[in-house]
């Protein structure tokens, strides 16, 4: 598969190569509340360094997502781990290192007692990592990961196929946003090729939603504005989802949906979290509106298309249109 700029550095590869002939023991961790191109990066590379005898380990502080159980693996990732057990730590499809939110109890993994090992997609990316396999042309974190498993030699088998093509089909959004690149299809055939079963998921990513989810839905689209300038804006407190029996995760995807209104120049979902945190989720579908600025003024970040940020210490709280508002 060929790209107009190399998705794995050769100098890097190299690195990586001798490194691991050290036999170093690994951790993999990815950002907080995964999405499937933060699973299916974090699952894909355990198995894949796993099978060439790596002593490698892989935890994400919120573990996988309901939704996104059907992918192989996901047992295998955990919650927590002990981070003077490993050499090394290797950051998945995180646009800043602090997005995994370890390092506020677990400083051993920025250190320099911890070699760093960076792979992602996001432009905000500042290749902190003494390796670094960073490409903002990929469409996802697993077509990266995807590249670096073949350069070492890897076997594809079907169950990492799967996890590398539902990170790429949900970062494309079913491969309907623009990063949908002729290299990113090519990436998606390989990898259905190799046994990436893409009817599995496409039904459990669009098309497998419990009673309680669409209620939520139904709630939260009922509660939908579009403010003059064309943001459409939608805040759901934690109290609400709770009272339906759902969870925060069960508004994954509405904001994609949202999204799909010819009346939205941009879309914004705002939702409590179990922390006492308001996160933001920002779309949008038009040439001319960048949300990763938006949500960097907040101290966020993302892509140009689909961006967030995480107001700490908050809460929602409506007058005539929603607001966040400090502890």
């Amino acid at each position: 598969m060929t790209h107009e700029t190399p998705l794995i550095d050769s100098e890097n590869l190299k690195k990586l190569q001798k490194y691991l002939e050290s036999k170093p023991r690994i951790v993999l961790i990815t950002h907080a509340n995964p999405d499937g191109d933060a699973l299916g990066s974090i699952l894909g590379m355990y198995a894949g360094l796993k099978s060439i005898g790596v002593d490698v380990h892989a935890s994400c502080i919120d573990g996988a997502p309901e939704f996104l159980k059907f992918c192989p693996f996901s047992e295998e990732l955990t919650i927590d781990f002990d981070e003077n057990a490993f050499d090394a730590v290797f950051f998945l499809d995180c646009g800043d290192k602090n997005m995994t939110k370890y390092q506020d109890y677990k400083p051993r993994i920025l250190s320099d007692k911890m070699v760093k090992l960076d792979l992602d997609h996001h432009p905000t990316n500042d290749f902190w990592g003494e390796i670094n396999f960073v490409a903002t042309n990929a469409a996802s974190s697993t077509q990266i990961v995807f590249e670096l498993l073949k350069k070492l030699g890897v076997h594809i088998t079907p169950k990492i196929a799967t996890c590398l093509l539902a990170g790429l089909y949900t970062d494309t959004g079913a491969f309907m946003h623009q990063n949908t690149t002729p290299a990113a299809y090519t990436a998606a055939g390989e990898l259905v090729k190799l046994g990436g079963n893409i009817q599995v998921i496409a039904k459990n990513i669009f098309h497998a939603h419990e009673f309680k989810k669409l209620k939520l839905w139904g709630k939260v689209l009922q509660d939908l504005y579009v403010t003059k300038d064309g943001a459409a804006i939608v805040g759901v407190p934690r109290k609400e989802y709770e009272s339906l029996g759902a969870k925060r995760e069960d508004l994954s995807g509405v904001i994609d949906y949202i999204n799909s209104m010819d009346e939205a120049r941009y879309s914004v979902l705002l939702s409590e979290d179990e922390k006492g945190n308001v996160k933001a989720s920002l779309r949008t579908r038009k040439p001319d509106v960048d949300v990763k600025a938006l949500a960097e003024k907040f101290g966020g970040g993302g892509h140009v298309k689909a961006a967030g940020f995480t107001v700490k210490g908050s809460k929602l709280e409506k007058e005539v249109k929603w607001k966040i508002m400090q502890d």
